[in-house]
């Protein structure tokens, strides 16, 4: 994860002072390598402690692996890679914790419902028989009538899983709060970014797939979206056959 994910990951925790730093090392990132924890603390009017909480918040060990880390991005930058960026970045932004406790919630209830339009049809399909497979009660829709309808019935039993790449498809985001609103439980599964969708959602779990057009054809890359939905499979399986 690189600096400006890190930094979007954890910005619930930043204060005014963070972001005051954050945009220095924006600025200063070709030569962070040669600046110390002092010469920051200095620019930015605050103390070498403020410098120090602040990489521990965005998950860095300490100063310097931030300055490690940020020197080694901006080396990598324009390198071809081995491994397509979508899939390495999915890999960093898995949360093996997040997904046990999608896993217990979707364990625990009475049905899972995967709900998803466009593209995400398949994905909602293959879940759903992943969680068939061994006879968990899981159902898949894609029609935005079947969605309001199922969604309107559903109970605090059920769980509601909303696969969403943008997470800004409005007639979903409509009905999640709908649903949460009566206190069922609503999982969200989109991309990594800031969106409404993951906003509203009891859970939200992420994968790396910005979208992309290829004249006016949408050719966005749903290998992230594979990745991260077979590691939930895996982890309810284990967590299932316990």
């Amino acid at each position: 994860m690189n600096f400006e994910e890190r930094v979007l990951k954890q910005e619930f925790k930043l204060n005014d002072t963070d972001d005051e730093i954050i945009d220095y090392i924006r600025k200063n990132r070709s030569i962070i390598h040669t600046l110390s924890i002092q010469d920051i603390a200095s620019e930015v009017y605050s103390v070498p402690n403020a410098i120090m909480r602040l990489a521990k918040k965005l998950e860095y060990t300490g100063f310097a692996q931030l300055k490690i880390m940020i020197q080694q991005e901006n080396e990598e930058a324009g390198k071809i890679k081995k491994i397509p960026n979508n899939v390495s970045k999915t890999i960093e932004l898995i949360n093996y914790d997040a997904l046990f406790q999608v896993s217990l919630k979707m364990k625990k209830c009475k049905t899972v419902y995967f709900l998803g339009v466009g593209d995400s049809i398949y994905f909602c399909e293959m879940m759903a028989n992943n969680l068939r497979c061994i006879n968990k009660k899981a159902e898949y829709y894609h029609n935005y009538h079947e969605i309001d309808y199922r969604v309107s019935h559903c109970d605090q039993q059920d769980v509601l899983v909303f696969i969403s790449a943008t997470g800004e498809n409005k007639r979903l985001i409509e009905v999640a709060k709908q649903a949460k609103e009566r206190g069922v439980c609503v999982i969200s599964i989109t991309h990594f970014n800031k969106n409404s969708l993951s906003s509203i959602s009891n859970k939200a779990l992420y994968f790396w797939g910005e979208e992309r057009r290829l004249d006016g054809f949408n050719v966005t890359d749903r290998t992230g979206l594979m990745i991260l939905l077979r590691e939930l499979s895996e982890v309810f399986w284990r967590e299932y056959c316990i």
